[in-house]
């Protein structure tokens, strides 16, 4: 009976000493989570699967921790089971990962997989459609902490980092004021603005501001004004950079439509500049607008949009609003 049989490999590995059994313990439940939908969400109601997951994923051999991770990932793919794993005594799943993708210690770089895993699987569960996942994952100690912590690791692999930045912006779209994450959401990104290898944190402050009840309490947020400048100050040539600072600005353009906000944000000098260098550089740079595909400026609260083939006119329009924030921030001085 197979559910007795994944009983027993979780009991030899609480039993045995020896690490040969727990890494072929390991192992097997991974393969057997690679299983057909009907039976992974019986391992999800096991307890002690769960257990046993979580004391392989703090073993020292590198290849049974990132058996256990894949383990948790598999699961995790059936989004009823997201529910259970967040849930799990108050978050302990949620917390075994935290540990490992936030490890930056260079004498463990042997477990870098098993982070990479960690990361994908924390962003995968971020983007389940059960809102008690997403609203565990934001209200759980340390966690939007740890994933803009990690994005400034120095021993960071490059695939954890894109996984945590590419949470952070899902977690932007979903936390909005009066919710009490806000605050800790809004910190993690204020840290997290030196990543600009992609656009993901410049479009998290985006998603940010396209919430008009956020606009003022971001203004007023310890550092963000000058992170988010930093953003749209962003150095470099290509289509990469230039959508980072056309989604920062836009965040500040969104922003600017509030009247306390865009007192708070005329008093910035980077904000500005940022504003001025995007509304007076448009002609030199009107060919990279086009080719960067950059996203569309929404006025409702709809999220992120696909933003693959924009018209010049979009683009111009964008352009247009930037000015016109611009102008409007000028006249607020």
């Amino acid at each position: 009976h197979e559910a007795g049989l994944l009983d027993n490999i979780c009991r030899a590995v609480h039993n045995e000493r020896s690490d040969v059994p727990k890494q072929c313990s390991a192992l097997a439940i991974m393969n057997l989570s690679n299983g057909d939908m009907d039976h992974v969400p019986e391992m999800a109601r096991n307890d002690l699967v769960l257990e046993t997951l979580l004391k392989l994923m703090k073993e020292e051999n590198p290849e049974t921790r990132r058996n256990a991770v894949v383990t948790i990932f598999n699961v995790a793919c059936s989004d009823q089971n997201t529910v259970r794993l967040a849930r799990y005594r108050d978050g302990t799943i949620l917390e075994a990962l935290i540990e490992l993708v936030g490890s930056d210690d260079p004498v463990l770089r042997t477990h870098d997989e098993a982070r990479a895993n960690a990361a994908e699987t924390i962003f995968n569960m971020s983007c389940s459609e059960i809102s008690e996942t997403t609203d565990r994952m934001a209200n759980h100690a340390g966690l939007l902490e740890c994933l803009a912590v990690t994005l400034r690791g120095e021993h960071t692999g490059l695939e954890v980092k894109m996984y945590c930045s590419a949470t952070l912006r899902r977690m932007a779209e979903l936390i909005k004021h009066p919710m009490i994450a806000q605050g800790a959401l809004l910190s993690a990104l204020v840290k997290a603005a030196t990543w600009t290898n992609t656009d993901c944190i410049a479009e998290a402050f985006r998603a940010q501001a396209s919430f008009r009840d956020n606009c003022v309490i971001m203004a007023h947020h310890h550092g963000l004004l000058n992170a988010l400048s930093r953003l749209a100050l962003t150095r470099g040539e290509g289509a990469d950079a230039e959508k980072v600072r056309m989604a920062s600005c836009l965040a500040i353009e969104l922003m600017s439509r509030h009247d306390e906000a865009r007192a708070l944000l005329s008093q910035n000098e980077g904000i500005i500049m940022a504003l001025t260098k995007a509304s007076y550089g448009e002609e030199e740079r009107d060919g990279d607008l086009r080719e960067s595909n950059m996203s569309e400026l929404e006025g409702s609260v709809t999220g992120f949009m696909d933003t693959s083939g924009k018209s010049e006119d979009d683009l111009s329009l964008q352009s247009r609003r930037i000015q016109v924030a611009l102008k409007n921030l000028v006249g607020a001085m």
